[in-house]
């Protein structure tokens, strides 16, 4: 059985050895993602060593691409061939999980101690299967979008490597979006759709344009020097708080969250003082900026619980999760999975969400709306609180065009991949990206592209939730709209921050995309609160600070 090697470096880079050959990736997330494809696309089970350089974890990732432990040559192909009989076939976060292809398929693999997610979390994906339960519903990826018809199975293609695409993180200083995705990160390799093979000379192949061929024209982008901590803010501070050296820092409108060995603190992102300290027996492996019954609260887990802490409260609520529950953010407030139970938090306990018909895949809850689709649509969005419920119709991007993946529902929006018969997420083929309005099913935006450039990337929702990227095209999560296309310079993004993106260019070199600017800088920018009027930088003194917004004034 072939075994691969995943270690992270000093750099912020994750690499992996596999087969002799050794490649570099953004984050742990994306470098099990890859195996995972790799395992699904040659049909061959892998035993994988994670190895963070204070400690090694074996996983193991079967045919299909499922995490797991470390599969055995003499039962793992068994094993999975009874598996794929009930389950579609894997989805390659991502997220983020991560993150994962994640519900939100985005994934940053950077837990809150430091340590990679595969020795933190040690959970493997359930079993989504229909043949799991009597009344169970087909899944995609864990809540991204509805599983894909069940397809004949087909000749096995090499793995076609993708390169890393998103900025290098470093593993103690995340925000808030990218603890969500941790816990996603493994669970995120799930069932999804076995490409249709259709053969060159069939009047259905669609017009195939290579990966070098960029069919959207570049959009204007600069590149500058500045002198300010982070562009468009001022350079002294409204306030500072010293962290432990060796502590994760994450931080959203909420506050700042801080884990230091068994100490959990909470930072009032406003003052910088502190809001709620605790000893705690495991570190989170998800927080996530949520809503509760129409409430603000930042939430965390660790383990089987779960702690609100509401705005204004000195103390969090705790939460008793179910068995195996899986946990999403995907839409304005958090949907909890277990086995095919659903529920959500609300201010006195959990609450229960009604199972969508058979078919359908729940993905996300927005102001009380679960929101749910089999593979084409319609959306379902029903009302957890009264029952009323409502059909939403995709808006199709043209003539002859079909969903070819669902890439993410939630925050008012449905982002899916369309293209022509025969066309798959790594086919090559020329496809439309679209961004749908849950409110009406209308198309907000329509980008050409090519399933080389976004066909397995992740939908990566930022901080604050007005930006989001995938692949090379960063998009107004508000509006819907397309404001940036990098995929002709060699600008990566990475999870943005309010209205600033930070990214890499050139390969090594850190930056921060405001506007139409991108700023070389190495600000580790954490996070932009209070409505964009503050910036909240993690300082290499082991110091947050937050800077203010320059007055129109100052900008001029």
């Amino acid at each position: 059985m072939p075994r691969a090697l995943i270690s992270v470096s000093d750099d912020g880079f994750t690499y992996i050895t596999l087969n002799g050959a050794t490649s570099r990736y953004s984050d742990t997330g994306q470098a099990i993602s890859y195996l995972g494809d790799y395992a699904q696309e040659t049909a061959t089970p892998l035993a994988v060593t994670i190895d963070d350089g204070s400690k090694k974890t074996e996983i193991g990732i079967d045919e299909n691409g499922k995490v797991g432990a470390v599969p055995t040559d003499d039962t793992s192909a068994e094993a999975t061939m009874d598996q794929s009989s009930t389950v579609a076939s894997t989805d390659g976060s991502a997220q983020s999980a991560g993150l994962p292809k994640h519900s939100d398929r985005n994934s940053k693999d950077q837990s809150t101690n430091g340590q990679s997610t595969g020795r933190q979390n040690g959970f493997a994906p359930q079993d989504d299967s229909p043949g799991s339960n009597g009344d169970s519903y087909p899944l995609g990826t864990p809540f991204s979008g509805p599983a894909a018809p069940v397809t004949p199975t087909v000749k096995k293609t090499p793995v076609r490597r993708r390169s890393a695409r998103k900025r290098p993180q470093r593993l103690k200083k995340i925000t808030v979006p990218g603890l969500v995705l941790i816990g996603l990160a493994i669970l995120m390799i799930g069932a999804f759709v076995v490409p249709n093979i259709v053969p060159v000379d069939s009047p259905d192949t669609p017009q195939t344009i290579g990966s070098e061929q960029q069919v959207n024209p570049a959009s204007e982008l600069s590149v500058d020097k500045t002198q300010d901590v982070v562009p468009s803010y001022d350079n002294s501070p409204a306030w500072e708080a010293e962290v432990p050296r060796r502590a994760s820092v994450t931080a959203s409108d909420r506050g700042v969250l801080l884990v230091n060995d068994n100490r959990l603190e909470v930072l009032d992102a406003d003052t910088g003082r502190s809001r709620y300290k605790a000893k705690i027996d495991e570190s989170p492996t998800f927080a996530v900026d949520t809503v509760i019954d129409g409430r603000p609260a930042l939430l965390w887990q660790s383990g089987d619980t779960a702690e609100a802490l509401f705005d204004g409260k000195s103390k969090p609520k705790t939460y008793q999760l179910p068995e195996n529950a899986r946990i999403t953010s995907a839409g304005k407030s958090v949907l909890i999975k277990s086995g095919n139970t659903l529920s959500t938090f609300g201010a006195d306990g959990l609450e229960d969400v009604p199972t969508p018909q058979a078919g359908s895949t729940p993905m996300a809850i927005d102001d009380d709306e679960l929101f749910s689709s089999d593979w084409n649509g319609p959306v379902k969005a029903k009302n957890i609180k009264t029952g009323d419920e409502r059909s939403i119709k995709l808006e199709s991007p043209g003539d002859d065009l079909k969903i070819i993946d669902w890439i993410s529902a939630g925050h008012g929006k449905a982002i899916t991949l369309w293209g022509e018969q025969g066309a798959s997420t790594n086919s090559g083929h020329r496809i439309q990206l679209v961004v749908h309005s849950l409110d009406d099913g209308s198309i907000l935006s329509t980008v050409t592209t090519t399933t080389d450039i976004v066909g397995e990337q992740s939908w990566v929702r930022g901080q604050a939730g007005k930006r989001a990227y995938i692949g090379p095209y960063l998009f107004d999560l508000e509006s819907g709209l397309l404001l940036m296309d990098v995929s002709s310079r060699d600008i990566h993004l990475s999870e943005p921050r309010g209205t600033i993106a930070p990214c890499t260019m050139d390969t090594n070199t850190s930056c921060l995309l405001a506007g139409k600017q991108a700023f070389k800088t190495d600000t580790d920018l954490l996070a932009v609160v209070d409505e964009g009027n503050k910036a909240l930088v993690l300082g290499n003194d082991s110091t947050v600070r937050a800077y203010p917004k320059k007055s129109e004034t100052q900008d001029r």
